[in-house]
């Protein structure tokens, strides 16, 4: 490995144990959260990876389900000889695997059975215009049908608004990422936020008396 991989590879483990150092900070406060990292495909193809996340995992004693790891730039896979072994070994380490970015240029249909991914990430680009748009609608439905079937789950990336997220929900999506939720925010806001939506969800719904709603 050159010296520009080699760097590349420490930033990677230095986000990594951060991360893993926060989540177990969320842990001790008895937040159930999960940690997703952006990595790129161009990285998947140190074959030690795999058990050094591990360790970092098992110094935290947290469980590796709570790690997901979203691959970005799928398609570079096909041009790395060890991704496939890689990413095998991840998934029965049971550390998540999402493929990112789903329905634009970078995703591919193949990867979906060709790579061991448990989690597809529908883009924004097709999720932001559900509402308005019957061809995104149709597509993004389409897409949660077929994750499923392929015993994957999934997140919509770009929700900005209540009504995108209800369409989604009628759609079965499992998970939602977007400003509605939450803008990018430091991780001690964390659990303000968590306390803020479970309070929303117990707050009783009340009918409107007027035919306009607001948000």
């Amino acid at each position: 490995m050159g010296e520009a991989g080699g760097l590349s590879r420490a930033i990677t483990d230095f986000v990594l144990q951060r991360g893993i150092e926060q989540l177990k900070g969320w842990e001790a406060q008895r937040l159930r959260v999960g940690l997703r990292v952006n990595m790129s495909a161009t990285l998947i193809s140190d074959l030690a990876f795999p058990d050094r996340l591990e360790r970092m995992l098992l110094e935290q004693s947290l469980d590796p389900e709570a790690l997901a790891l979203e691959i970005t730039e799928t398609g570079m896979l096909e041009q790395t000889p060890e991704a496939f072994d890689i990413l095998t070994r991840l998934r029965i380490k049971n550390i998540g695997l999402a493929i990112d970015d789903f329905g634009i240029g970078y995703s591919s249909l193949t990867q979906l059975f060709r790579m061991p991914f448990n989690e597809m990430k529908i883009d924004r680009s097709l999720v932001g215009r559900i509402i308005e748009s019957k061809e995104a609608s149709i597509m993004v439905d389409a897409l949660i049908s077929l994750a499923h079937k392929l015993s994957l789950t999934v997140c919509a990336e770009g929700v900005e608004n209540r009504a995108t997220l209800e369409e989604l929900g009628r759609f079965g999506a499992d998970y939602a990422q977007g400003y509605f939720v939450s803008t990018a925010v430091p991780p001690a806001e964390i659990p303000q936020i968590i306390a803020h939506w479970d309070e929303q969800q117990r707050r009783p719904v009340h009918k409107p008396r007027s035919s306009t709603q607001t948000g």
